[in-house]
Formats: C-alpha cells, structure tokens, sequence
C-alpha cells in the first residue's frame, strides 16, 4: 500500500469510526451528561460493538436514522421533510449536502435561525464532495447556484412546551377536543418580544428563557414560553424552564415582609441596615449578611428597603418572624420546593438561597393582587376541568401594603432610578431577582388583571455576565407587561386606578421620614404613609427641641453606624450635639470602658468563593464610654485607627485571629475569630 492509499485508508478509517461514534452517541448519551467522562467512554465502547456487528452500509443507516437534524428532528428523513418538504431521494445535491452538514452543530446550522452559517456550511460540504470525487465541476457550479428555500417551522410547533404539559395534565381519557387556556396571539406576541431581544441575551451569556402569563381574575395560563426556542438542542430547548427549581433571589422578599405585614408591622415599621451577625444552627457560627453594592443605609422604613431591595433589613425581619414560620407561610402560598428543615434553609431563605419554579412563583405573586387570595392556576378552560378553590393566605391590609410598596416608582428610585423597564404609564407591582453567582435573572410583576413572571438563564447553570433582574429579565418583562394588559385590561379602568383598593382599615396619616414614628413638631422631614386603623399613635421620639436647635437622639442600634450624617440629610438635616451621645449611651460599667460589638468573640466566618473580596469583610466597631479614637489590631498588628462612632472594615483572611481594640486611656477589649 503507497503512502497516499494509506492516508487515504486512514482518512476513511478516522471518518468511519466518527460516524460509528455518532450512532453510537444517538442511541446512548444523555445530553446532559455528554461532557462526562464515564458518558464518552461508555459510546466508545457501543462504538466498537457496533463496528463489529454491522457493516459500514448498516452503521451508516444507523446514523441517518438516529442523527439529530437540530429543531427536535432526529433522522434524515424527518430532516428531509422538515426543512424542504421532500423525502431524502427527492434531494437535489444543494440540499443534501446542506443537511449532511448539520449533525456537527444543528444549532449554529439552524437554517430557520442563522442562515448564513448554514450556508456556509453547506458550501463547505460541496467542496468537500467536489474534492472526493462524489460529484463532478458542473454538479457543484450547479449546487453552488442553487437557492435553498427552507420550509417554513410547522405550525404544529406553537407553544410546545404548554401543550405537551397540557396533554400530561388532561390524562390519558382526555377528550377528542381539549380546550386550553392558551391566548395564542398573546403567546405569539411573547415569542416575538423574545427574538427581538436576543442580541441582547447573548450579549448577557444567556441562552435560555422562561417567560409565563396568569389571568389573575381566572387563575389561567394565557401565555407560557419554556425555554425561548424549543428546537435549540443545544441549549435543552425541549426543557420546560417554568417547572425547574432555580434560585429566586430578591425575588423572594416581599413574602417575608408580606408575613411581617399579616403579623402587625407597616410600610412605616423601622428597620436596621447596618453590620449584623445572627446565629445559625451551627453552634459558633455566625450569619452576617450584605447588600448588593457592599454599603448600609443605617435607619430604613420597610417601605423603602423593600422597594430597594437591601438584604441586611430583610434578613433582620426574617430573624424576628422566625424561619420556620416563614417556611410554612411560604408552603400555604403555593410552593412545592420546600421540603427540608428550617434549619437547613436558615435566614438565607429571605435572599432567595433556595430553589423555586417561575410557575409557582408567579401564582404566589398573584395572590397579592388578588388581595391575599391564592388560586391553583389552571391549563385546561372551566369548560374542561375544575376551576381552582380560592384560599386567603393573607388579610387584605397586608396585600395592599406589599402591592402599593412594589409600585411604588419613587420607593425604588434610590436604587433603580426613573424611567427604565419597572416604570409604566399604569399601576404595575413588580420585583427583581438575582441569585447567587449570577445564574439566574428574574422580574415578576403584576397589575390587577395580569401577573407576568420573567426568568433569563442557562439551563446548564453557566453564569450570566454584567446581567442582573432589571437589565437582563427587564426589558423582557416590561415589553410583555404591556402586551398582556393592552389585551386583558378592563376597558373602564382608568390609567392611574391603583392595584388593589384601599382595605377598610388601612388610613393614611404623616410619619417623621427617619423614625417611621408620627411626626412631631420638630421632625425635620414628613412623608404620608399608610398604617393600620387600629396602630398607636406614638409621636417621633428621635427629634427634639433644645437650647442649641433641634436635636437627633439616635437608637442604640445605630450607634456604631458611620454615615448617620448621610441619613438626616437625605431626611431634612437636624443638628448633631453632644447632647445626643450623652442621651444615647446607657451608663457603662467602670470596667468595661470599652468593648467589642463586632466581631463577637467565638464567630466563625466563611469566605463565599462567588463573592468578591470587597464584599467579604467584617465591620470593627467598638462601644466606648464617650466619644475617642479606637485603635485595632488583629493578631498583633495595628490595621488602623477610627472614632468609636464608626466602623473599621477589614478584609476577611483565612485562620483563627485575635482582634484587639485600644482607646487612648490604655482600656483593651479582645474577641478570637475563625475564617475559613
């Protein structure tokens, strides 16, 4: 054998086994598990057995049969028909080569999709075939000239994902005709929201979407789009997005203020953003939760840390409600993922660190527009199945309280601005959501005739990049908001009419801007606020009348805070004295001038490898008798020096540390640490 035979040999022998592989592969692998190193072992050896028991010819019948031709189309004559409306022996040479290229990558080939990759492809192939020998000089001038006309995706086709969830749900003695509750113009109006935003997504790194519709007043899905192109193989287009647990994040807070709400406390309930540790169910170890940007506001009304979305306030009201009792509220509000222990789950569930589906996370949603009435939503029409109980999980004064705060344009200003994809021209409650390492985008909103749930992913967990709830799900959100309530608004409803209607004992009175307390004559800044009939009317005890102006006396809690002069200002200013640290402090004992406050002897850290650095480092704060200087040391050497008015941030670093604090009389306090 020549040397060119042999290469030659080689080159047909390597070819071969590819397509000897290639069945293999269409038979056995599980496409999640293809980068698997035990997976490509397991089809190497089918691989050979099959070369061992059939012929080539056979083989090669095997992998037309079983080759996937991308869009949900395995074999070459499905592909044959899908994508020109011929069978295989109809072919012209254009054509063949056109899908013999397109098992490689059947989604960068997509035809209906990018047709200039699969053209280029195609051309590709012909060369290939020129150079063999396969075809002749006039064949392939021919073939290049050729025009592809791709058959337009079969109508069959349209929401794939509902109907086959439809069909499972109506059993095996469905009907000759099964109505759905599926709004085919609105689902094709969210299909094409969708292709005109996805530059933009894969700009993100994200393939996938989730998107889903509810009629409040019916509890019925009216659009439901699974994965953004069920034909993307590739990226598990076939997967339905809607029922698969993802983590939620933010979007998970307002059910936890939605308890605080139904158990007493309003918009205007005061709530601590500063540097906290609570305890876990680990002994020793302690949670100390952050905001997003790494920053604490000090003093925040519930109002506008829920409109902002600040994780420290929201963890603290989780502490005070008590995590078992928020897990079960969770369950009564139609969640089916929490089945483990409390414990397990530990304040972290407020932030969203557990898993939901956009299906039951959006029914929740609609309870509050509903006014705190939860209904099982439906896929088949009232005509073909039972419509679902209502069940009032909440009272309508907590319903209202979450739904006026969530369409609360300015609440949420101070974090999300004016004028982007949360704001419309009518009344929309609407959260976002971004889990941990950025895997998951979420908006979920509602008005009073629609709820609309908006998840931006990859099903196979890559991290999205420069991606959050209000850029990457946003704009989707905000396009489909207006689609379904152009259709499903009632027509004699006025722009500006609110949500829900105010509940009968709900009144609106004027609140000091800081405290959250009924103003008093000397609060320097006001707002109007709605609270409960029934609350007492305790006067702003923060701001008082003195000799040398109005004056501030701030709670223990925010003594340690260090921008407490940022919070007046942005609250009408008042005047700092030393009267309001001689009022603040409660009579220290003699020895114990100073003491640690943060970190508490005996805490154990732990360095979240998905966080950045910045964002990984204890507040040293200290309680000092007076106003002085405290000087910190860890381990023996001095880190730096600040008042005992504000907080020294150090950078967590792995090992077991002596944190000592000095002030300027020679007093020392010491706390032992552990990061890990």
């Amino acid at each position: 054998m020549g040397p060119r035979r042999d290469a030659r040999h080689r080159r047909a022998a390597h070819c071969r086994r590819g397509i000897d592989d290639h069945a293999a592969g269409s038979e056995a692998a599980d496409p999640a598990s293809r980068g698997d190193r035990a997976a490509r072992a397991a089809r190497e050896v089918l691989a050979l057995r099959l070369e061992h028991r059939f012929s080539k010819r056979e083989i090669l019948a095997l992998y037309l049969n079983l080759a996937s031709y991308g869009n949900q189309t395995a074999g070459v004559a499905r592909a044959s028909r899908a994508y020109f409306g011929v069978s295989p022996a109809m072919l012209t040479t254009a054509q063949a080569a056109f899908l013999a290229g397109l098992p490689q990558r059947p989604t960068t080939f997509n035809p209906w999709r990018n047709p200039a990759s699969a053209r280029g492809r195609q051309r590709a192939i012909l060369a290939r075939m020129a150079a063999s020998g396969a075809i002749g000089a006039p064949q392939l001038a021919e073939a290049r000239a050729e025009r592809l006309v791709f058959s337009a995706p079969a109508s069959a086709f349209a929401a794939p994902h509902f109907v086959e969830m439809a069909l499972a749900a109506a059993g095996d003695r469905r009907p000759p005709i099964l109505k759905t509750t599926l709004d085919l113009e609105l689902q094709r109006e969210v299909e094409g929201v969708i292709d005109a935003n996805r530059d933009q997504l894969r700009q993100h790194g994200a393939a996938n979407v989730a998107v889903i519709v509810l009629d409040n007043e019916r509890a019925e899905w009216i659009a439901w789009e699974g994965s953004g192109n069920y034909f993307d193989a590739e990226h598990g287009g076939a997967i339905n997005g809607p029922l698969v647990p993802r983590q939620p994040g933010s979007a998970l807070k307002p059910f936890t203020y939605a308890l605080a709400f139904e158990e007493g406390r309003g918009p205007s309930t005061l709530l601590a953003d500063v540097p906290s540790h609570f305890p876990t169910a680990e002994p020793g170890v302690l949670y100390s939760p952050r905001n997003y940007d790494g920053r604490y506001r000090g003093p925040l009304l519930a109002r506008k840390a829920l409109a902002g979305s600040e994780n420290v306030p929201a963890v603290a009201l989780a502490s005070e409600i008590g995590v078992p009792k928020l897990i079960r509220f969770l369950t009564r509000a139609g969640f089916s993922t929490f089945d483990r222990s409390a414990s397990y789950y530990g304040l972290g569930v407020t932030l969203g660190n557990a898993e939901v589906k956009l299906d039951e996370l959006v029914a929740a949603y609609s309870t509050f527009a509903r006014g705190g009435v939860y209904r099982a939503p439906q896929f088949l029409s009232s005509t073909a199945s039972s419509p679902s109980i209502p069940s009032a999980v909440l009272s309508p004064r907590a319903a209202f309280f979450i739904t006026d705060i969530l369409s609360d344009d300015n609440a949420r200003a101070w974090v999300f601005g004016r004028g982007g994809n949360l704001e419309f021209p009518f009344p929309v409650a609407v959260k976002t959501g971004t889990s941990q390492a950025y895997h998951d985008n979420w908006t979920v909103g509602y008005t009073r005739d629609v709820t609309v749930g908006v998840w931006v992913g990859n099903f196979d967990r890559t991290p999205l990049h420069d991606s959050s709830g209000v850029t990457g799900a946003g704009p989707l959100f905000h396009a489909i908001m207006l689609a379904a309530e152009r259709r499903y608004r009632a027509a004699d409803r006025m722009a500006g009419d609110a949500i829900l209607p105010r509940p009968a004992d709900v009144t609106e009175v004027t609140i000091c801007a800081l405290s959250g307390e009924r103003a008093n004559p000397w609060c320097p800044s006001r707002a109007r606020e709605w609270v409960s009939a029934g609350d007492d009317p305790v006067p702003c005890s923060w701001h008082h009348q003195s000799d040398e102006g109005v004056i501030t006396i701030w709670p223990p809690v925010f003594r340690g805070w260090g921008d407490r002069g940022h919070a007046e200002r942005e609250n009408g200013g008042s005047r700092f004295g030393e009267i309001r640290d001689r009022q603040l402090l409660p009579p220290a004992p003699a020895a114990r001038a100073i003491a640690i406050a943060s970190p508490p002897s005996g805490a154990l850290y732990s360095i979240d490898p998905t966080l950045r650095p910045e964002y990984q480092a204890v507040p040293l704060r200290a309680t000092t008798a007076r106003p002085t200087v405290v000087t910190w040391a860890i381990d023996g050497r001095v880190v730096g020096e600040v008042s005992s008015e504000r907080a020294l941030s150090w950078p967590l670093a792995v090992g077991r540390h002596r944190v000592t604090a000095r002030d300027p009389g020679g007093g020392e306090a010491t706390a032992e640490i552990t990061v890990r």
